[in-house]
Protein backbone atom coordinates (compact mmCIF):
# COMPACT_ATOMS: atom_id res chain seq x y z
CA UNK A 1 0.00 0.00 0.00
CA UNK A 2 1.50 3.63 -1.17
CA UNK A 3 0.85 6.15 1.46
CA UNK A 4 0.40 9.48 -0.52
CA UNK A 5 1.21 12.79 1.35
CA UNK A 6 -1.03 15.66 1.67
CA UNK A 7 0.29 18.88 1.87
CA UNK A 8 -0.99 21.33 4.19
CA UNK A 9 -2.56 23.48 1.26
CA UNK A 10 -4.33 20.28 -0.44
CA UNK A 11 -5.66 19.65 3.25
CA UNK A 12 -6.93 23.34 3.35
CA UNK A 13 -8.80 23.07 -0.17
CA UNK A 14 -10.21 19.68 0.94
CA UNK A 15 -11.60 21.66 4.18
CA UNK A 16 -13.05 24.52 2.03
CA UNK A 17 -14.49 21.95 -0.69
CA UNK A 18 -16.38 20.32 2.42
CA UNK A 19 -17.75 23.35 3.22
CA UNK A 20 -18.96 24.70 0.29
CA UNK A 21 -20.75 21.60 0.03
CA UNK A 22 -22.13 21.91 3.19
CA UNK A 23 -23.61 25.21 2.62
CA UNK A 24 -24.95 24.47 -0.85
CA UNK A 25 -26.54 21.70 0.87
CA UNK A 26 -28.17 24.28 3.59
CA UNK A 27 -29.97 26.18 0.93
CA UNK A 28 -32.24 23.67 0.35
CA UNK A 29 -33.75 24.51 3.98
CA UNK A 30 -35.10 27.87 2.78
CA UNK A 31 -38.04 28.46 3.51
CA UNK A 32 -38.76 31.10 0.54
CA UNK A 33 -38.28 27.50 -2.14
CA UNK A 34 -39.80 24.61 0.62
CA UNK A 35 -42.22 22.72 -1.22
CA UNK A 36 -45.95 22.48 -0.24
CA UNK A 37 -47.11 20.63 2.30
CA UNK A 38 -50.12 19.07 0.74
CA UNK A 39 -51.51 18.67 -2.65
CA UNK A 40 -55.46 18.12 -3.60
CA UNK A 41 -55.81 15.08 -5.68
CA UNK A 42 -57.29 14.13 -8.56
CA UNK A 43 -56.96 14.52 -13.11
CA UNK A 44 -57.34 18.81 -12.52
CA UNK A 45 -53.70 18.32 -11.13
CA UNK A 46 -52.18 17.47 -14.48
CA UNK A 47 -52.71 20.81 -16.09
CA UNK A 48 -52.69 23.24 -12.61
CA UNK A 49 -50.25 22.79 -9.27
CA UNK A 50 -52.83 21.99 -6.69
CA UNK A 51 -49.90 22.31 -3.62
CA UNK A 52 -50.98 24.42 -0.65
CA UNK A 53 -49.57 24.74 3.25
CA UNK A 54 -53.06 25.17 5.41
CA UNK A 55 -56.51 25.51 4.76
CA UNK A 56 -58.98 27.58 6.00
CA UNK A 57 -62.83 27.66 6.40
CA UNK A 58 -64.32 31.04 5.89
CA UNK A 59 -67.81 31.83 7.27
CA UNK A 60 -69.92 34.25 5.87
CA UNK A 61 -73.60 35.11 6.65
CA UNK A 62 -74.80 33.77 3.14
CA UNK A 63 -72.31 30.83 2.52
CA UNK A 64 -69.26 28.61 3.02
CA UNK A 65 -65.99 28.39 1.83
CA UNK A 66 -63.15 25.96 1.93
CA UNK A 67 -59.62 27.91 0.75
CA UNK A 68 -56.78 25.79 0.42
CA UNK A 69 -54.02 28.54 1.14
CA UNK A 70 -50.07 28.65 -0.66
CA UNK A 71 -47.56 30.38 1.24
CA UNK A 72 -44.94 32.14 -0.73
CA UNK A 73 -41.68 34.63 0.59
CA UNK A 74 -41.80 37.53 -1.64
CA UNK A 75 -38.14 39.06 -2.72
CA UNK A 76 -36.86 42.23 -2.64
CA UNK A 77 -37.31 41.98 -6.40
CA UNK A 78 -41.57 41.88 -7.48
CA UNK A 79 -42.69 39.46 -10.17
CA UNK A 80 -42.62 42.48 -12.68
CA UNK A 81 -39.15 43.09 -12.01
CA UNK A 82 -39.68 46.33 -10.24
CA UNK A 83 -38.98 47.11 -6.48
CA UNK A 84 -42.03 46.14 -4.43
CA UNK A 85 -43.28 48.98 -2.26
CA UNK A 86 -42.54 49.60 1.29
CA UNK A 87 -43.57 47.17 3.54
CA UNK A 88 -44.43 44.66 0.58
CA UNK A 89 -41.14 42.34 1.12
CA UNK A 90 -42.21 39.21 3.18
CA UNK A 91 -45.01 36.19 3.04
CA UNK A 92 -47.56 36.49 0.14
CA UNK A 93 -50.50 34.29 -0.47
CA UNK A 94 -51.87 32.46 -3.49
CA UNK A 95 -55.21 30.45 -3.25
CA UNK A 96 -54.83 27.68 -5.58
CA UNK A 97 -58.19 26.39 -5.16
CA UNK A 98 -61.53 27.94 -3.27
CA UNK A 99 -64.85 25.42 -2.51
CA UNK A 100 -67.56 27.91 -1.96
CA UNK A 101 -71.38 27.31 -1.36
CA UNK A 102 -74.31 29.19 -0.83
CA UNK A 103 -76.32 28.04 2.29
CA UNK A 104 -79.71 29.60 1.28
CA UNK A 105 -81.05 29.07 4.88
CA UNK A 106 -79.30 25.54 5.33
CA UNK A 107 -77.62 24.74 8.00
CA UNK A 108 -73.87 25.73 8.74
CA UNK A 109 -72.16 22.28 8.42
CA UNK A 110 -72.57 18.34 7.46
CA UNK A 111 -72.57 17.58 3.81
CA UNK A 112 -73.32 19.98 0.92
CA UNK A 113 -74.87 18.91 -2.75
CA UNK A 114 -72.12 21.40 -4.72
CA UNK A 115 -73.39 20.57 -8.24
CA UNK A 116 -77.27 21.57 -6.59
CA UNK A 117 -79.40 24.03 -7.87
CA UNK A 118 -81.47 27.13 -6.24
CA UNK A 119 -85.20 27.92 -6.99
CA UNK A 120 -83.44 30.25 -10.40
CA UNK A 121 -81.45 27.30 -11.47
CA UNK A 122 -77.85 28.92 -10.40
CA UNK A 123 -75.48 26.13 -9.71
CA UNK A 124 -74.79 26.36 -5.58
CA UNK A 125 -71.57 25.17 -5.30
CA UNK A 126 -68.36 26.87 -7.26
CA UNK A 127 -64.79 27.02 -7.11
CA UNK A 128 -62.17 29.16 -8.29
CA UNK A 129 -58.74 30.24 -7.56
CA UNK A 130 -56.13 33.25 -7.21
CA UNK A 131 -52.81 32.13 -7.64
CA UNK A 132 -50.23 34.84 -8.98
CA UNK A 133 -49.42 35.04 -12.64
CA UNK A 134 -51.61 32.39 -13.36
CA UNK A 135 -54.88 33.95 -15.38
CA UNK A 136 -56.94 30.76 -14.55
CA UNK A 137 -59.16 32.01 -11.84
CA UNK A 138 -62.47 30.58 -12.93
CA UNK A 139 -63.42 27.01 -13.29
CA UNK A 140 -66.18 25.31 -15.06
CA UNK A 141 -69.56 24.61 -14.05
CA UNK A 142 -69.94 20.82 -11.70
CA UNK A 143 -71.35 17.97 -13.04
CA UNK A 144 -71.51 16.71 -9.42
CA UNK A 145 -69.68 17.58 -6.24
CA UNK A 146 -69.77 17.13 -2.23
CA UNK A 147 -68.15 19.17 0.43
CA UNK A 148 -67.96 17.57 3.92
CA UNK A 149 -67.74 19.07 7.64
CA UNK A 150 -66.80 16.18 10.18
CA UNK A 151 -67.52 19.01 13.09
CA UNK A 152 -69.51 22.01 13.47
CA UNK A 153 -67.98 25.79 12.56
CA UNK A 154 -67.39 26.93 15.62
CA UNK A 155 -65.22 30.30 14.36
CA UNK A 156 -61.55 29.68 15.24
CA UNK A 157 -61.88 26.08 16.03
CA UNK A 158 -60.44 23.10 13.94
CA UNK A 159 -62.48 20.95 11.89
CA UNK A 160 -61.97 18.30 8.97
CA UNK A 161 -63.57 16.86 5.99
CA UNK A 162 -63.59 15.70 2.56
CA UNK A 163 -64.59 17.21 -1.59
CA UNK A 164 -65.47 15.68 -4.60
CA UNK A 165 -65.74 17.67 -7.31
CA UNK A 166 -66.44 16.98 -11.55
CA UNK A 167 -66.22 19.17 -13.65
CA UNK A 168 -68.56 19.20 -16.79
CA UNK A 169 -67.24 19.29 -19.91
CA UNK A 170 -66.15 21.86 -21.94
CA UNK A 171 -62.92 23.38 -23.51
CA UNK A 172 -61.46 25.04 -20.43
CA UNK A 173 -58.15 23.46 -18.96
CA UNK A 174 -60.31 22.10 -15.88
CA UNK A 175 -63.33 20.77 -17.83
CA UNK A 176 -64.44 17.43 -17.79
CA UNK A 177 -61.75 16.99 -14.88
CA UNK A 178 -62.00 15.90 -11.11
CA UNK A 179 -60.35 17.25 -7.65
CA UNK A 180 -60.50 15.67 -4.36
CA UNK A 181 -59.52 15.69 -0.69
CA UNK A 182 -60.22 12.96 1.40
CA UNK A 183 -59.47 14.10 4.81
CA UNK A 184 -58.27 17.49 4.83
CA UNK A 185 -57.65 20.12 8.24
CA UNK A 186 -58.66 23.06 8.36
CA UNK A 187 -58.93 26.61 10.65
CA UNK A 188 -62.70 27.92 10.65
CA UNK A 189 -62.16 31.67 10.24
Amino acid sequence: MEVVQVSRSGRQLAVILVALSALGLGGCDDPCKAPPKFHLEGSLSQVMDLGYDEARVLLAPEDVSLLFVRTHCQGAVSDDGGVPEEGQVGKVEDYPLKVGFRLLGDAVGGRYDLAGVDDNGAQRGSLSRNVRNDPRNTLPALLRGTLYFNAPLDPDAGVGGDFHVTFENGIEAASGRTVFSTAFSARVQ
